[in-house]
């Protein structure tokens, strides 16, 4: 949740703040979004056992959603280069990487309050 609003964030301050508004508004969007559906992804499949006996299960699923994560990002910006002819590349990949310290952020914030 907080990682759409991060998204949401950077796509209204790209539209709001730039010159070129709406190019940058979508590009920093397809950025995040290729972040965040493989992070999504991720998320689901991996914490899908949480029983103490099921330590093999835990196991194998971080691995395979670990590994569907790294296939999403892939096809993710493969989509993005190849039906995103108007797009500003660099801005892709700045708020991709953007959202690597967001998602850290976020997760502090949340594993604090489940902490209380």
């Amino acid at each position: 949740m907080s990682l759409c609003i991060v998204v949401l964030l950077a796509t209204a301050y790209g539209a709001l703040f730039t010159s070129s508004a709406w190019l940058i508004a979508q590009s920093a969007f397809w950025g995040g979004l290729v972040f965040s559906l493989p992070t999504l992804y991720f998320t689901l499949y991996a914490f899908r056992y949480s029983k103490a006996g099921q330590a093999a299960l835990m196991t194998q699923s971080f691995y395979r959603g670990q590994a569907g994560k790294f296939s999403l990002v892939a096809m993710g910006f493969a989509l993005v280069f190849a039906f995103g002819t108007t797009l500003a590349i660099p801005i892709v990949f700045v708020s991709f990487c953007l959202m690597i310290p967001a998602h850290i952020v976020a997760a502090t914030f949340i594993g604090k309050n489940d902490s209380r």
